[in-house]
């Protein structure tokens, strides 16, 4: 008997560190995934010659709005019945592109032998874009304009009535219900961004904690340890405000120990490969850990020390120390600017004043340098201008020009 106790804790381990020491994550990297924005057509070759694969079932679950395919993978013939699901909201994709790194890392013949040992052990269901028209579109909202994840309990979408209706037939023990955040939530007090925020989701209002809830949460506190070594100090966790209309609290108040995990930005990572290579490893670590079993080992106490993200924490680029002249008034400011990224790119001032309290993505101490009001250039003749030339005026203070050239 205790020999039998020593094997499953050591393969509990084993599997745990396979899960902890994937860096030469590189092979296993979906191509093309790596961009702004992810829509049908980036996935569905890629689902299609899955479907080719015997280890792997695809179905069409169903239809979007606008008669898109969502698509359903399986894996596995085990008795443990996981869900996961991405894209929900169309402009967030992070975790579709992990998915497909997990699926390529999974069926890889070099892992063969740790996919047949899960295989036996799990039943795996993956929901790799629900919202296919929200995609096409880059909106959280699908076509009918409705968040599909304030729509569980109303059930108006098709594509939340496809994936309550999936849940309701497979009745999963696991859930893991996967996101993109804003990228301006900080990690607690740390003027850094939550890459990674995660929640056991409440089953009801008090907030209870009750065997499937329980289960969640030590999922979560079975992979802090290992998390605070990969990105120290931009681990968040979300606020457990029960929300009955959105899909993980509702998924827990039916018995599923569900998993919110919300992939965030990281300094100097445009498009969050960063979230994604870690969630990546978080699929193949929980994997593990069901089969083993070993995550029910983790304190609750783990979970519980996650700080809470700080949302608005963040700003894309603070100036300190700016000295500003208005009227007769001195200051010295900082100024906070955010970016818009989508469309029509441009900054915007966000901000002005004591910004101490504030992180950014980027970050300079102007200290000496006084604000001054553009100048405008004026234009007598015709004017070459070139990158270099645009870049010298700047620097002299011109911002706009006057004049005719003519």
């Amino acid at each position: 008997m205790n020999k039998f106790i020593l094997i499953l804790l050591w393969l509990g381990s084993m599997m745990l560190a396979q899960a902890t020491t994937i860096e030469n994550y590189q092979p296993y990297l979906q191509p093309g995934l790596d961009k702004a924005r992810l829509q049908l057509a980036d996935i569905e070759p890629l689902i299609k010659q899955y479907a080719a694969d015997p280890a792997l079932k695809v179905t069409e679950l169903g239809r979007s709005v606008e008669n898109r395919p969502i698509y359903l993978l399986q894996l596995g013939q085990g008795e443990k019945r996981v869900l996961a699901w991405s894209q929900m909201h169309g402009d967030e994709h992070t975790a579709t592109a992990a998915l497909f790194d997990f699926l390529n890392y999974t069926l890889a013949p070099e892992q063969q032998a740790w996919r047949e040992q899960w295989f036996s052990e799990i039943t795996l269901y993956i929901v790799p874009m629900l919202n296919p028209d929200g995609a096409a579109r880059n909106s959280r909202v699908n076509a009918q304009g409705i968040d599909i994840n304030r729509d569980a309990l109303a059930l108006q979408s098709p594509e939340g009535r496809l994936l309550m209706q999936l849940a309701r037939r497979i009745q999963p023990h696991y859930g893991f219900n996967l996101h993109d955040q804003n990228r301006f939530h900080a990690a607690g007090d740390a003027p850094n961004p939550a890459t990674i925020s995660l929640l056991a989701p409440a089953y009801n209002a008090a907030r209870e904690i009750n065997d499937s809830r329980r289960r969640a949460m030590q999922l979560i506190a079975h992979v802090k340890p290992w998390l605070d070594r990969q990105i120290p100090d931009h681990l968040g966790r979300y606020n457990d405000t029960w929300s009955p209309r959105s899909f993980g609290d509702t998924f827990a108040s039916m018995g599923i120990s569900t998993v919110l995990v919300e992939a965030g930005g990281h300094r100097n990572d445009d498009n969050r490969q960063v979230a994604r290579r870690l969630n990546f490893q978080l699929y193949v670590a929980w994997i593990n850990a069901i089969v083993s079993g070993s995550y029910r080992d983790a304190a609750l106490s783990d979970y519980e020390a996650i700080p809470f993200n700080n949302s608005g924490g963040l700003k894309d680029l603070i100036l300190n120390k700016l000295q500003v002249r208005v009227a007769d008034t001195e200051a010295t400011l900082d100024i906070g600017v955010n970016f818009h990224t989508e469309g029509d790119r441009y900054a915007r001032i966000h901000e002005l004043g004591d910004l101490s309290g504030y992180g950014a993505y980027h970050q300079f101490d102007v200290s000496g340098l006084r604000y001054q009001q553009g100048r405008a250039y004026p234009l007598t003749e015709p004017l070459l201008l070139d990158d270099q030339r645009y870049q010298q005026l700047l620097r002299l203070g011109y911002t706009h020009f006057s004049g005719d050239a003519k």
